[in-house]
């Protein structure tokens, strides 16, 4: 048996001899004391005092951010795989259907005309057409907004061109006033008169009787009037956001037509939404880019009508009005067919001129009350060139009877000699001499007065060139 001691208590048996007792007591008390040594170096602090974790803890903060850095790139995986899911199969799916041409003609047939709108029968009607042209690296810009309801009208006009600064018009026509505000680069002015009435309504002023590109609001029905004329037209249809890749989904219509014979074939695109109302329409050409948008949102009075100058004369004049005879007549103009109260206005004879500082004066001469001018007719005595006085008649006539200043009355001057030569024919009241006032941007074509600014634009251009 291992370990065990002879019987004379010298020896040890190690298993196959016997060993001298001495040696075996030696060997253990150096076990003894390496296995003390290790137990006695866990308990020691090492030189830095390091704070030591246990390996399973780094572990489990290890594993928890591979399970986080998992899950994020899991979900952006995802987010991408959702993502090409609705741009190219759900989105899609959502789109109106493209139109055959019979629908087209249809859809279009359903829209509001013009005389519609002016009827009153659509509810609000609003119409803006933006538009670009760039040649030369010069680019002009206009922007008109048209609004229509069944009594109230507003008109904002806006051109922007190189070398010309910027120019906008504002009017706002209701059934009791007209309201304008016109701005060139930062000068404005705001006005307002009071009116009584209109002979025509404000729709029909701003829809029929401005220079505003209306047409274009109502291309659509132009365009099938082509159709039925020219069946081999172009004509397609596909699916297209409007009016850019953020906008709504819509079905398109695109085509090739000239709009007036001057400017050419244009690159025309109209737009429906899933319920086949009309969104509008863009029109382009190789330098012209024009975007027309339709709503049927109601609107309001501009907040600037608040605070124009309401003491402004009335807005008309008399058709040729510079007396040359002894009888003259002349017709009332009344801007935008407005009508206005004869209580405290006056039959003038006036003389004009630009005074030392570039002002366009007027100077009254004479006045009668127009009420004494429609009852018999009002006396006044000028003198002739040999210091006579000569007896002149002015009369008015209220040729529709209504009691009002409208279009179509009449304003004459009769006198016994040849003494008010020179002299203009006017009306006035306690705000002054009556007169129309120019508010539109001009705009004889929506794509020919564009080309003729740019035209003058590049000229200037071209000349500041050749002078440097």
């Amino acid at each position: 048996m291992v370990g065990e001691i002879s019987p004379d208590g010298n020896f040890v048996w190690n298993g196959t001899e016997w060993i001298p007792k001495d040696a075996v007591t030696t060997n253990q008390q150096i076990v003894d004391e390496s296995s003390n040594n290790v137990f006695q170096l866990g308990g020691q602090e090492l030189a830095g005092d390091v704070d030591w974790e246990p390996v399973t803890d780094k572990s489990d903060e290890g594993g928890k951010g591979k399970m986080i850095a998992m899950s994020v790139v899991g979900m952006l995986i995802l987010s991408a795989l959702g993502w090409v899911l609705y741009a190219f199969v759900i989105d899609p799916m959502l789109f109106p259907d493209p139109y055959s041409k019979t629908k087209f003609v249809s859809v279009v047939d359903d829209q509001p005309t013009v005389d519609e709108i002016i009827a009153g029968e659509e509810g609000p009607w609003s119409c803006n057409v933006e538009m670009k042209i760039e040649e030369e690296g010069m680019t002009i810009r206009t922007n008109y907004a048209i609004y229509a309801s069944s009594d109230t009208a507003r008109l904002f006009s806006e051109i922007s061109v190189p070398f010309g600064g910027s120019y906008t018009s504002d009017v706002w026509i209701d059934e009791e006033k007209i309201a304008w505000k016109l701005s060139e680069d930062d000068n404005s002015n705001k006005s307002l008169v009071t009116i009584s009435s209109l002979d025509t309504s404000p729709s029909e002023e701003i829809l029929r009787n401005s220079s505003a590109p209306v047409d274009l609001c109502f291309l659509h029905h132009q365009i099938v009037e082509s159709m039925d004329e020219n069946p081999s037209q172009k004509f397609s249809s596909d699916q297209e956001r409007f009016p850019d890749e953020d906008g709504v989904r819509a079905v398109k219509v695109e085509t090739k037509m000239e709009i007036n014979d001057e400017d050419g074939e244009m690159d025309i695109e109209v737009y429906f939404d899933g319920d086949d109302n009309l969104l509008g329409t863009k029109i382009s050409n190789q330098s012209l880019e024009c975007l027309v948008t339709l709503s049927s949102s109601s609107f309001s009075q501009p907040s600037w009508v608040s605070s124009a100058d309401s003491e402004k004369p009335m807005l008309l004049d008399l058709g040729f009005n510079n007396i040359w005879t002894s009888q003259h007549t002349s017709l009332v103009e009344s801007q935008f067919n407005a009508t206005y109260s004869m209580e405290g206005t006056k039959i003038v004879i006036y003389d004009s001129e630009y005074n030392d500082e570039g002002e366009y004066t007027m100077d009254i001469m004479y006045e009668v009350s127009l009420e004494d001018a429609m009852n018999g007719g009002a006396l006044i005595q000028p003198t002739n060139w040999n210091n006579e006085p000569v007896n002149c008649t002015l009369n008015y006539t209220d040729s529709d009877s209504d009691g009002l200043i409208s279009s179509g009355d009449r304003v004459s001057v009769d006198c016994e000699e040849d003494v008010l030569n020179g002299g203009i024919l006017g009306i006035a009241d306690e705000n002054g001499i009556a007169q129309k006032v120019n508010m539109e941007v001009p705009w004889l074509s929506p794509f020919f007065t564009i080309v003729a600014l740019l035209g003058a634009a590049m000229l200037v251009s071209r000349r500041e060139k050749i002078a440097n």
